[in-house]
């Protein structure tokens, strides 16, 4: 392709767009808004994601002993900790200092726990496993083999709250997909609509093309181009909306997340969410026009 037929091309595509000046903008904000909703839920998404990442790394294993349980018995199951490829490190809790612990929580009333007159708190094994994307299956693995080790009284390590929220994130992601699809599926109906305006707009200087020997592709070429617009400037307005928000929330509200969470950041899409929001986008403004031409191209042969 020449650089004079490239100009031709961009200029027929400017003069179809400034032509249907109304129905681009439609198109345009119809398609932002799709795109928008469907960046906020990656958006969502994007940040549960990195929550749930957070807590698998705050999860600790901890192992409750039972009540006189044997010195050699206590060493063996250390040793079993100590021996483990993926724990990080561990910290045996002695019933006394658990108590110990316990009594400076509750300042207040420890005149009322002393009252107690025994220490109904176990030892334990406090277990913090080295980070990885599988840190929790190591985490589950290791307490289904020291479960059953005599001595051990009871495991804990939040695994029941922590396996709800990853089937959460199944069902969201699952819903993100249906969610694309759906807009998508949209986004070229609405396109192939606009662009199949501006051909029949046109329908007359087509055909008079197509008479004194203009090929297909000649015709086709700036329809397609201009939806490529269509789309890629659909999914631009939503990326910045949605970093906008990204901003905002920053600004206002990262320190309440810090303090709740302890150092997490609200993230923005990352990446390769944002190349594939823009490449669909601009397939999808693709495809639009492709059927609208070909559909006129096709019923005009008849």
């Amino acid at each position: 392709m020449s650089w004079s037929e490239l100009m031709r091309i961009l200029h027929t595509t400017l003069n179809h767009i400034r032509t249907n000046k109304q129905l681009f903008m439609a198109s345009v904000g119809t398609i932002t808004i799709a795109l928008s909703i469907l960046g906020l839920f990656l958006f969502v998404y994007v940040n549960l994601n990195t929550l749930l990442s957070y807590w698998n790394d705050q999860v600790q294993l901890i192992v409750y002993l039972e009540d006189k349980l044997a010195h050699s018995q206590e060493s063996k199951l250390k040793d079993m900790v100590a021996g483990h490829s993926q724990v990080e490190d561990y910290e045996f809790i002695s019933k006394e200092k658990a108590w110990k612990n316990f009594q400076s929580m509750f300042d207040e009333n420890s005149g009322l726990i002393k009252g107690l007159g025994f220490n109904p708190l176990p030892a334990s094994i406090n277990i913090r496993f080295k980070s990885s994307t599988s840190r929790l299956d190591h985490i589950r693995e290791f307490a289904e083999k020291i479960k059953n080790q005599k001595g051990v009284e009871s495991l804990e390590y939040g695994a029941d709250w922590i396996g709800r929220f990853e089937s959460f994130m199944i069902l969201m992601r699952i819903f993100l997909l249906a969610l694309g699809g759906i807009l998508c599926l949209g986004a070229v109906l609405i396109i192939s609509n606009t662009i199949r305006l501006s051909v029949f707009s046109r329908k007359d200087e087509i055909e008079l093309m197509l008479l004194i020997g203009a090929t297909p592709r000649f015709i086709k070429t700036p329809f397609l181009l201009e939806g490529i617009f269509h789309g890629l400037m659909g999914a631009t307005l939503a990326l910045m909306f949605v970093k906008g928000l990204h901003t905002y929330l920053v600004v206002h509200f990262q320190g309440s997340i810090h303090n709740v969470t302890r150092g997490m950041e609200f993230h923005f899409i990352s990446q390769p969410y944002v190349l594939a929001i823009i490449l669909t986008s601009v397939f999808v403004g693709w495809l639009g026009s492709y059927l609208s031409v070909h559909q006129f191209l096709k019923e005009y042969k008849k």
